[in-house]
């Protein structure tokens, strides 16, 4: 998250291919492991402006999913059902505890017209609660003992300040540094790819300006961004653009590597134009300004001047709040 002081019919018309996608990515079953001799999909959800306006965003609870919407944004830690794993190639496998949406996935893809279901993750981020924590160099048993600012980063850890959310931290996205960590974020997307996600909102991988620890440039930032999305597209999950609109020409720099955007208080801080070229090029953008930081008649009508599919929500987002911004 930033830290800074389609109709019916539509959805129906990619029910066919969504279904194709998920019998790929999901194998022989539900939470199943797909065959290791099948390629990852080269097509996948690529939403243009208006045809899932009827979405919604929940990353945190209580969760309210009863209501039928065009695409769900979901956390997939709370998604992954009972026996999955997070595998590295070293042979280790991380047993996850199923989580409080466990075989959802399943339960909204049966709908008809069949949702998108997008799993939300960090890519540039630490967070000590998750069952990786221990892969990452740097972590250490209790989040406290971590350095924080104004003490920099130990030598050779990836863990940097934190990002303004508890127990979550930078991660050390610089070239040099990623191979130490890069495979504990790619095997995320391998259980997204597994339980069956539509595609992903990778978060976290905007540093400029949140004072992370390290001295990140906005070319490895931008190359970071990229490298995440290919990530995802090798797995044949759709993937948008988190964030990053802040720094000028971030947007028009990664319109072609992302098949959407998410950007959040664009309308708060005035940056939405900068997401524009998402538009210009078909794709669209699901805007998010928060309920208590900005008046919700002024963002939405920034959301529609813009041709967003925006909502107006509670931090973080929960079933709590959700105003739609009609187009």
């Amino acid at each position: 998250m930033l830290i800074k002081a389609a109709g019916g019919g539509l959805v129906r018309a990619f029910t066919g291919v969504l279904v194709l996608l998920a019998a790929v990515l999901t194998g022989c079953g539900p939470g199943g492991d797909p065959p290791s001799q099948r390629p990852a999909p080269t097509s996948w959800w690529k939403p243009e402006p208006g045809q899932f306006s009827n979405w919604d965003w929940q990353i945190d609870e209580p969760y309210d999913l009863s209501a039928r919407r065009d695409m769900y944004d979901l956390d997939l830690f709370d998604l992954a059902p009972a026996g999955s794993q997070l595998r590295y190639r070293d042979g280790e496998a991380i047993d996850l505890p199923p989580g409080p949406l466990a075989g959802m996935i399943d339960v909204l893809h049966a709908r008809v017209p069949r949702p998108v279901v997008i799993c939300y993750l960090d890519t540039g981020a630490y967070e000590h609660y998750r069952p990786d924590a221990p892969r990452f160099p740097g972590h250490r048993a209790h989040a406290t003992e971590i350095p924080d600012r104004p003490e920099p980063p130990k030598p050779g850890s990836v863990i940097g300040w934190n990002t303004g959310w508890e127990e979550e931290r930078w991660l050390d996205i610089r070239k040099a540094s990623r191979g130490a960590f890069a495979e504990i974020i790619w095997a995320r997307l391998d259980l997204a790819r597994r339980i069956g996600c539509d595609g992903v909102e990778p978060d976290q991988n905007n540093l400029l300006g949140n004072a992370p620890g390290f001295a990140v440039t906005l070319a490895d930032q931008l190359s970071w961004y990229r490298e995440v999305a290919a990530q995802a597209h090798r797995r044949g999950l759709s993937v948008g653009m988190k964030n990053g609109h802040d720094q000028r020409g971030a947007a028009a720099a990664l319109v072609d590597v992302f098949d959407w955007a998410l950007p959040e208080e664009c309308a708060e801080h005035g940056e939405c134009a900068e997401l524009e070229v998402f538009i210009k090029r078909g794709k669209a953008v699901f805007a998010v300004d928060y309920e208590g930081s900005v008046d919700p008649a002024t963002a939405c009508r920034a959301h529609r001047r813009h041709g967003f599919d925006g909502l107006i929500k509670d931090e973080p987002p929960t079933a709590r709040h959700r105003r739609q911004c009609s187009r």
